[in-house]
């Protein structure tokens, strides 16, 4: 006998086939079935198919061919979609025209957001970047700031990998662009570049599969 999943050879009386694991006991009962509730002797009227399985007229002697059609689940976009409208330039200049109030609220959108697409994945939240700004960071006297930055460039770097966007940002590059090379004045923009632009790639993705 042959495997009608691979066409292997296999010993009469198998099972399940040796070489691609298929279950040939449960296809010959499903096939049993099949022809006992499909194919009738000729001139005895014909069931009616199931919605969503579509019949053929086949000439008069030749077995009849039926299709069925799998309708695959479709997942819904979510109800709120996510900003992906976060840039370099558009920070700078609304930032000073702000001054310095749009950059509260584009880090506490990212917060936010990274918090929408990744908490239920790795079971983390990250704070509220208004908290920090007003509440920890003058506690811990900036400390917090820098951790904060840290651990939400790991974890936005995370989700990405997690996802498959393509690009990523990890605490690496904070410590390198923002504080390291931040006397050059251009780095730390290449950082928040780098940050903007996985934010923007995971709340896409968000915005389509949720």
């Amino acid at each position: 006998m042959n495997c009608p999943n691979c066409n292997s050879v296999l010993p009469d009386g198998a099972n399940f086939c040796t070489v691609c694991g298929a279950n040939l006991a449960q296809q010959q009962y499903q096939q049993q079935q099949y022809q006992q509730q499909y194919q009738q002797p000729y001139g005895q009227a014909q069931y009616q198919q199931p919605y969503g399985q579509q019949q053929y007229q086949q000439p008069y002697g030749q077995p009849q061919v039926q299709e069925i059609y799998i309708q695959q689940p479709y997942s819904a976009p979510p109800a709120r979609q996510l900003n992906t409208s976060r840039g370099i330039l558009k920070f700078i200049l609304l930032t000073i025209i702000t001054f310095g109030i749009y950059a509260i609220v584009a880090f506490s959108s990212i917060s936010e957001s990274i918090n929408i697409a990744a908490s239920r994945y790795d079971g983390k939240k990250t704070m509220h970047f208004c908290l920090l700004m007003f509440l920890i960071g003058p506690i811990t006297l900036g400390i917090a700031v820098f951790v904060w930055f840290h651990k939400i460039s790991n974890r936005i770097g995370n989700e990405c990998a997690r996802r498959g966007v393509g690009y990523s940002v990890s605490a690496a590059d904070f410590w390198i662009f923002y504080f390291l090379l931040s006397f050059t004045l251009v780095c730390p923009f290449i950082y928040l570049h780098k940050l903007f632009k996985a934010t923007n790639l995971i709340c896409a993705d968000y915005n389509m599969r949720g």
